[in-house]
C-alpha cells in the first residue's frame, strides 16, 4: 500500500491490541498512558457494544482502534483536526480485513462539526491538558497539538460530547486530577453528569492521582462508580494492577509508558 502525500517520513508501524497495528511517527506525538487508561475504562464500563461509537479529537487512532477492538460497535468515527494523523489512522483501519467493524476518521475541527442529528451510544476523548501558556511549546506541531490546548481545553471536548450523546449514553474523557474542576464545571454547565471516575497514581509512593477518567452521562447515576489504580509501584516497577489492565486489554507492552 502506498503512502498518500504528505506522509511523515519518521511514521513506523507498531502493534497496538491484538493483530491490530498503529502507525506514529518517531518524533511526533505517541500513543501513552492517557490513550490506554481512557479505552480501558470506557470499555471496562460498557454493558454493552455500543451501535455507534465517536472518539473525539482521535489522533493516530489509539483510543478509536482499542475501543472498537474490544467492544466490536457498529459503526466507529474518529474526528482529527491533524491531516499527519489523519493519514496515520486512515492507513492503519484500511490494513484491517474487511470483516472487522466499520470505522471511519473524518478531517475535521469536531467544534465546527455539524453531526446532523447523529447521535452516539458511546464517546471518548483523550484531550490535550496543558493550557498554552504552561510551558515551553515543543517545535513539532503535532506534538505540540497534543499536548497543549492550541483548539481549546476539555470544555470543547465536553460541549460537543453533549451535542452528540444519545440518551442514556456515556462520555470517557481523560484529564490531569489537579483540574478536575474544569471537567465537572464543563459538565454541569451541558447538563451531563458524573457517574464514575478512574483515578491513576503514576507512582504508589506518590501522594495523590495525576491522571483521571471521567465518566459523563446525561442521565444521573444512583452511585458513582470509583476506581484507583498506581500504574508503577513505590520502585518504579509497572504494578501488578496496572499490568492487569492492559493484560484485560490485551494491548502491546509498547506504547504505553
Amino acid at each position: 500500500m502506498s503512502e498518500p502525500e504528505g506522509w511523515p517520513d519518521d511514521a513506523g508501524r507498531d502493534r497496538l491490541i491484538g493483530d491490530w497495528h498503529i502507525y506514529q511517527r518517531s518524533g511526533g506525538h505517541r500513543t501513552s498512558t492517557d490513550d490506554l487508561i481512557t479505552a480501558w475504562y470506557a470499555i471496562h464500563r460498557s454493558p454493552s457494544p455500543p451501535a455507534r461509537y465517536l472518539d473525539l479529537g482521535c489522533g493516530v487512532g489509539s483510543v478509536l482502534l482499542m475501543v472498537s477492538h474490544k467492544l466490536r460497535p457498529r459503526i466507529a468515527l474518529g474526528v482529527e483536526a491533524q491531516a499527519p494523523s489523519v493519514a496515520m489512522a486512515r492507513r492503519a483501519i484500511a490494513e484491517l480485513p474487511e470483516h472487522e467493524p466499520r470505522i471511519e476518521v473524518h478531517h475535521a475541527d469536531f467544534r465546527e462539526l455539524d453531526f446532523c442529528g447523529e447521535r452516539y451510544d458511546l464517546i471518548t476523548a483523550s484531550p490535550p491538558y496543558f493550557p498554552i501558556d504552561a510551558g515551553v511549546l515543543p517545535e513539532d506541531p503535532q506534538r505540540r497539538a497534543c499536548r497543549f490546548e492550541e483548539r481549546g481545553g476539555v470544555e470543547a471536548y465536553v460541549e460537543t460530547a453533549a451535542r452528540a450523546l444519545s440518551e442514556g449514553a456515556r462520555f470517557y474523557v481523560v484529564f490531569q486530577t489537579r483540574w478536575a474542576a474544569r471537567v465537572t464545571s464543563a459538565a454541569a454547565e451541558h447538563e451531563l453528569h458524573l457517574t464514575g471516575r478512574a483515578d491513576f497514581l503514576m507512582r504508589a509512593d506518590r501522594p495523590g492521582p495525576f491522571l483521571t477518567v471521567f465518566e459523563l452521562s446525561p442521565e444521573p447515576a444512583e452511585v458513582v462508580h470509583r476506581s484507583r489504580c498506581s500504574v508503577r509501584d513505590a520502585d518504579g516497577r509497572i504494578s501488578p494492577e496496572y499490568r492487569r489492565i492492559r493484560q484485560e486489554l490485551g494491548v502491546s507492552s509498547r506504547g504505553d509508558s
